[in-house]
């Protein structure tokens, strides 16, 4: 016998099965789960090994939710390599509390943050701080970290080690403060007080640090005078890399870079650059310096380069140093040189700028023997001439002629395919030449030069008739299969400017 609940349940399905059928005239299919299968079934069934893959592909790949879906993986959750990078939002290690003014907000919580530290913080390598607009959270959880690592706390007996091997650190100020409504004008805005003796605080507990990241701080000369202190006192010799950009908005050079001897690479903006302090550069042993103009950028107007006299003196104090010219803007933004420097990139990122005649002649003129890498990157968003006249092929040309050490070329705007043939041919150096296809014409719009045979100048007409002839002959001259960029894979292009 039925209960009457099993009843009741049983009239209310059949009431919906015949309701379903009146309206959509189609009838209700049931699955019965408690539907017992065949032990042949199960016997003949063979089922995968996902389970059992080795920890080498598990740490690289597991995340919280594939860790619920066996032991094996769970365990693998906890391996050393998957926490060895951190990375803070605003959301992270929080919980949702109201505020009678504001509502519902997220705030750090300090139990899951202080589990969370006890049982992987010695695992962290590799700490980002990214863009965050709760800097209460922010500031609680950078001297939660640094409290950890001056009490050296221990559980059991056992040092706990937390922040103890990070050796990368990345923080990001959010400086702009532009609102939606507000997007014609950018609102810059620096940190400092208590959020920034917080992240000195922090940099100065990290002792075994070798990489740093400070972007966008913005600070004022006089507290950027104090920034570096802590990390020169613990990390002077172990430091390889070191990115500060936009520290101030105003000129004012950062001494504190030319303490770190064992420095490789330093990416700076040039607002924070200046005689001394490339003085003190030259007698290190860095090998790369990225002077690195971004949108938060001043002009050029308000910031004075390097005199040449001082990049001369450098070079001869330190000759295997290498000086790449990067500008990264949605603006279009004139790029500062450096007169004498050695300077071997020359890298636009910016959609509205272009190659103009003015400033690849002053490329020519100052660093003619030293250029490696000149390009621009990103999708043009100006006009492009079609005529051949107007076009940038022969200024490309005049670039490969004169600057004969050229090893990589980027091409964005409108070329022909003669002009591809032309540019293989004639750069005795050259490496790798990225062009996008979408910008390239079919066409053969040089005149018949003096210096060419007839044989060249036929050779010229016939392969430049079609992409795959092109692609053809540039790959006979480059060494290796060579073909035209698509716009995706141009957007994702990655130029290394330390392979030259």
């Amino acid at each position: 016998m039925w209960s009457q609940s099993k009843r009741h349940n049983f009239r209310r399905e059949l009431w919906n099965e015949r309701y379903n059928e009146k309206e959509t005239g189609t009838k209700a299919v049931y699955i019965d789960l408690e539907e017992k299968q065949d032990e042949d079934d199960d016997d003949n069934k063979e089922y995968s090994k996902w389970s059992e893959l080795p920890d080498l592909l598990l740490e690289k790949n597991i995340r919280y939710y594939a860790s619920l879906v066996c032991r094996n993986w769970y365990r693998a959750f906890h391996l050393p390599y998957v926490w060895s990078s951190f990375i803070l939002q605003d959301n992270t290690l929080t919980r949702a509390r109201f505020n009678y003014y504001s509502g519902w907000q997220y705030v750090l919580d300090h139990l899951r943050c202080q589990m969370c530290l006890s049982s992987v913080g010695k695992n962290i390598k590799y700490l980002t701080i990214e863009p965050m607009l709760n800097f209460y959270n922010l500031y609680e959880f950078m001297n939660m970290i640094s409290w950890y690592t001056e009490q050296r706390e221990q559980k059991e007996n056992v040092e706990l080690g937390i922040g103890s091997n990070i050796k990368y650190l990345k923080f990001t100020f959010p400086c702009n403060m532009t609102t939606r409504d507000d997007t014609e004008r950018i609102r810059l805005f620096g940190t400092g007080g208590k959020l920034l003796a917080a992240l000195k605080r922090l940099m100065g507990n990290l002792k075994k640090l070798q990489c740093l990241e400070l972007v966008d701080l913005m600070l004022d000369p006089k507290e950027a005078q104090y920034l570096l202190d802590e990390v020169c006192e613990t990390c002077s010799l172990t430091l390889r890399t070191l990115h500060i950009i936009n520290t101030t908005r105003v000129q004012y050079q950062l001494l504190h870079v030319g303490v770190f001897l064992n420095l490789q690479e330093l990416v700076i903006s040039p607002q924070n650059l200046g005689d001394d302090l490339v003085e003190l550069l030259g007698f290190t042993k860095l090998q790369h310096l990225h002077i690195l103009q971004n949108r938060y950028t001043p002009n050029d107007v308000n910031i004075k380069p390097v005199s040449p006299q001082t990049w001369k003196r450098c070079r001869q104090s330190n000759p295997t140093m290498s000086v790449h010219l990067q500008l990264e803007s949605m603006k279009e933004k004139p790029i500062i040189w450096q007169e004498n420097a050695p300077v071997r990139t020359v890298l636009y990122d910016s959609p509205h700028i272009g190659l103009r005649t003015d400033a690849l002649v002053t490329t020519i003129e100052f660093y003619r023997e030293d250029l490696r890498i000149y390009g621009h990157k990103n999708w043009p968003r100006f006009h492009k001439p079609k005529s051949f006249s107007e076009r940038i092929d022969q200024n490309l040309m005049m670039l490969i002629r004169e600057c004969t050490y050229l090893s990589t070329l980027v091409v964005t705007e409108r070329i022909s395919t003669a002009t591809v043939l032309l540019l293989a041919y004639h750069g005795r150096n050259l490496k790798w030449l990225f062009v996008r296809g979408n910008a390239v014409v079919i066409k053969t719009d040089w005149k018949h030069n003096p210096e060419w045979t007839d044989e060249f100048y036929s050779w010229l007409k016939v392969n430049s008739r079609s992409y795959s002839l092109v692609e053809q002959e540039v790959s006979q001259i480059l060494g290796y299969r060579w073909r035209f960029l698509s716009d995706k894979e141009f957007r994702k292009l990655k130029v290394n400017l330390h392979d030259y």
